[in-house]
């Protein structure tokens, strides 16, 4: 059996670099050509959760042109699907970095906010890298280690977290912006004053026949892409309210589409408190 590299790329301020480690496998062979996007019809959402469950955010940072990364999505969409964590609702956030985009295959769902907002973990220590998994803004590890994940996702469920309720304005007609607002209860003890109140669009699922790079020749499927991430307002150590105004992408349904609402500090970057919901008001 031929030996294919199987590579991992930090991202610094200027430059990315890589290391290669050979693996076994075939190496798909390269063709020229656009991506094939679809949403899977028989796509499911989180699996039943305990009501009293404390949700904890898990964003992974990924991309189509990191050969690394497919096993990433899975464990990432396993985890949505399966919530085999007691105690927890796992909230999963799919941010396609774009830094991967220059070495030979774009990613469709790729941006530079995704970058930016990996490299606002720095302060975990361990750089930025794919496939890259933050959880609750505290913890990373390899997004492919689901048992380290899950061990990061028990740990969070035990730590307080602040109760967010999030309503969806009722929209005028099928393309208008949706008011999304954001109310959010007291934060736990020793919360930064710099606590802000974000909210996330993500699209609960597509699949991409990717043409070339790394993962030439594969069908990727992700989970809980990033489509849109706004910061809604500064929230006080005793909890308030924020607003902020979404627009679903073009060509998707808003029964694709979830809402992320939590609360982060802007230095530290630690979570204080989740919740997601159907963007849907159907």
């Amino acid at each position: 059996m031929k030996k294919r590299l199987l590579v991992l790329c930090t991202v610094g301020a200027a430059s990315v670099a890589c290391a290669a480690v050979a693996v076994n496998g075939i190496a798909p062979s390269a063709s020229a050509g656009p991506p094939s996007i679809s949403v899977p019809s028989n796509a499911s959402g989180p699996a039943p959760t305990d009501p009293n469950a404390v949700p904890v955010l898990v964003e992974l940072f990924t991309s189509e042109g990191c050969s690394s990364c497919p096993p990433a999505d899975v464990v990432l969409a396993n985890l949505e699907r399966k919530q085999p964590v007691a105690g927890a609702r796992i909230v999963p956030i799919g941010h396609h970095v774009d830094y991967w985009d220059r070495l030979g295959w774009t990613d469709p769902f790729s941006s530079s906010r995704a970058s930016d907002r990996q490299r606002s973990y720095s302060p975990l220590g361990s750089g930025a890298y794919t496939p890259q998994a933050v959880i609750d803004g505290r913890s990373e590890t390899i997004g492919s280690r689901r048992a380290m994940v899950e061990s990061f996702v028990a740990e969070a469920a035990k730590r307080p977290h602040a109760a967010i309720v999030i309503d969806v304005a009722p929209r005028t007609d099928p393309v208008s912006s949706f008011e999304i607002t954001m109310k959010v209860g007291a934060l736990p003890a020793g919360a930064g004053s710099d606590s802000e109140a974000i909210v996330a669009l993500t699209q609960n699922v597509a699949r991409v026949v990717v043409p070339k790079g790394e993962n030439a020749g594969s069908t990727l499927e992700h989970t809980a892409i990033a489509r849109e991430v706004v910061v809604a307002g500064s929230i006080p150590a005793g909890g308030g309210a924020s607003r902020a105004t979404l627009k679903a992408p073009p060509g998707i349904s808003t029964k694709e589409l979830r809402i992320v609402a939590f609360v982060q500090e802007r230095g530290s970057r630690r979570v204080h408190g989740t919740m997601t919901r159907d963007l849907d008001t159907k």
